[in-house]
């Protein structure tokens, strides 16, 4: 008697398993952009003959929409959808439409859903870099590197002097001298004390695995020491009150000069001009004194 209650309730709890079941042709759909995609979705007869069936989307950055409801495909999704018996066809992809597809069925009681992938394919686009030309020995600098377009989203290399420069400098006797760090996920690469071995021409290349892989523009930077010659040489050939306005501005362009040549010929201009307003002050100071004599 015991055997067959133990049979009987093995049979309703493999029968509990199976019922109420949807299953979806693949979790993951890659599409290439503007082609179509096909998201297989089938489901058991335990639901019925007419049940009620949805699809949701989730996208990249988290915002989910209803794309069909209420038997109707919604007005965001017209046009570009049709929902058969059997799944969901987008008919032409773009990149917006990555991210997760839920197909969900209920109908006599039972409910069920899985979720589908879809990642629309499109190949890197050139990355936008950002390379100074000039920077201080022993800054902190941080070369960037990114492509808005790559899907899946792209891994970054960089090059110096047309050379592939190793993700980890350590492992590599030729590259030991150099002290940067790589990310080639978010295409920074980081100098945290830039030394004169890192002087060279740097650009970044983009890549996902789909089409061929994109370099960005080559900049040469240049790594300066600071030069108190120049300092002096200026400081000699001003007055006294043009110097103490030297003194004070000193530390100012010993910051800009790192962010390059540009910066510190402004810096350069703003002093002249302050040595021509300080003159011009003597002059007319001189001036009053003459008119005063009499």
């Amino acid at each position: 008697m015991l055997t067959f209650v133990f049979v009987c309730l093995s049979i309703s709890v493999t029968g509990l398993n199976a019922a109420f079941t949807v299953t979806v042709g693949s979790p993951l759909v890659k599409a290439k952009e503007n082609e179509g995609a096909d998201l297989k979705c089938s489901y058991t007869e335990d639901f019925g003959v007419n049940p009620r069936i949805e699809w949701k989307f989730k996208d990249l950055k988290g915002y989910v929409f209803f794309v069909y409801y209420n038997r109707k495909i919604t007005a965001e999704f017209e046009g570009r959808i049709a929902v058969y018996n059997g799944g969901l066809l987008i008919k032409k992809v773009t990149q917006a439409d990555s991210g997760d597809y839920d197909c969900e069925v209920s109908g006599n009681g039972g409910y069920d859903e899985q979720t589908i992938k879809l990642i629309v394919i499109v190949p890197p686009s050139k990355p936008v870099s950002r390379i100074p030309s000039s920077v201080t020995k022993g800054s902190n600098v941080s070369l960037t590197c990114f492509d808005a377009d790559g899907s899946p989203p792209s891994t970054y290399r960089w090059y110096k002097d047309n050379t592939p420069l190793p993700e980890d400098p350590s492992n590599f006797p030729n590259f030991k001298n150099l002290t940067y760090k790589m990310n080639i996920f978010n295409g920074t690469l980081e100098f945290p004390s830039v030394s004169k071995v890192d002087t060279g021409s740097y650009f970044c290349e983009a890549s996902n695995g789909e089409g061929a892989p994109q370099a960005g523009d080559a900049v040469h930077m240049e790594v300066y020491d600071e030069d108190n010659s120049q300092v002096s040489a200026v400081k000699g050939s001003l007055s006294m009150e043009t110097q103490k306005v030297l003194n004070m501005n000193t530390i100012n362009r010993m910051v800009e000069k790192q962010y390059g040549v540009y910066m510190l010929q402004e810096v350069k201009l703003k002093l002249e001009i302050q040595k021509l307003e300080l003159e011009i002050t003597k002059l007319k100071l001189e001036l009053q004194k003459l008119g005063q004599e009499p």
